[in-house]
């Protein structure tokens, strides 16, 4: 039973993607956002934060790729630290080397997760006319159950660090709904709202709608050493 039922789940999400990508008029000129997440887990309390994303502008001119990889340590139940490293290369971005740490907490007021997360970018790129630059991104969601899936509400602003005073370069808005389709194996769809801004501008220079179609997926290796498992209370 519990197996037709994440098929049908499956089913369901895929005629909404298939939605979203036949309607010209949303992605008139934006794109979708295809992203796979892994975490593999080495013990415990360690695992290896993992992701590929790629974003199809639907012409062969524009594209955008990642890839990253970090290293997660779980301090608690409701509490991660992580730090690692991206590549980000396309014809609509420039070649880019990406350190990161971030933070996360959660904690639950009734039926509401709430989670924050602080993640500071160090941007380096091959291209010798772009500067070094230092990002904080700040992410607060909520996330809470329905019949249909777990909803998550977010915003996301980047506030790049200069010398001469910081400002935010772009926000992010977020809507999205997760459902596990099998095992470990979770789909979730965002709608993704994005503003670019720059320093010398009051409002908006640009502005993004997307759509993400992403699978998160944990992978639990054989548990044949003394870091795998909880340490039981004596």
């Amino acid at each position: 039973m519990n197996q037709l039922i994440n098929i049908n789940k499956l089913i369901r999400n895929l005629i909404i993607i298939f939605s979203f990508a036949i309607s010209n008029e949303l992605f008139a000129q934006d794109y979708i956002w295809f992203h796979y997440f892994n975490r593999y887990k080495l013990s415990y309390k360690f695992s290896i934060d993992s992701d590929i994303g790629w974003r199809e502008y639907f012409d062969a001119e524009r594209y955008r790729g990642q890839i990253r990889s970090g290293l997660r340590y779980d301090i608690n139940a409701n509490m991660y630290a992580r730090g690692g490293i991206m590549y980000v290369n396309g014809s609509v971005a420039s070649e880019e080397i990406r350190f990161y740490q971030d933070y996360v907490y959660s904690f639950k007021i009734k039926d509401i997760t709430i989670q924050q997360r602080i993640r500071f970018e160090q941007q380096t790129f091959t291209d010798p006319t772009k500067n070094f630059n230092f990002r904080i991104r700040y992410n607060p969601a909520l996330k809470f159950h329905s019949p249909i899936g777990h909803w998550t509400l977010a915003a996301e602003p980047f506030v790049s660090v200069k010398k001469d005073g910081s400002y935010i370069g772009a926000n992010r808005l977020l809507v999205g709904i997760k459902n596990k389709i099998y095992g470990n194996v979770h789909l979730t769809l965002q709608y993704i709202n994005e503003r670019a801004y720059s320093k010398a501008e009051t409002g908006y220079i640009a502005e993004n709608q997307m759509i993400r179609v992403r699978i998160d997926h944990v992978i639990h290796p054989l548990r044949t050493g003394p870091l795998f498992g909880r340490k039981k209370n004596r």
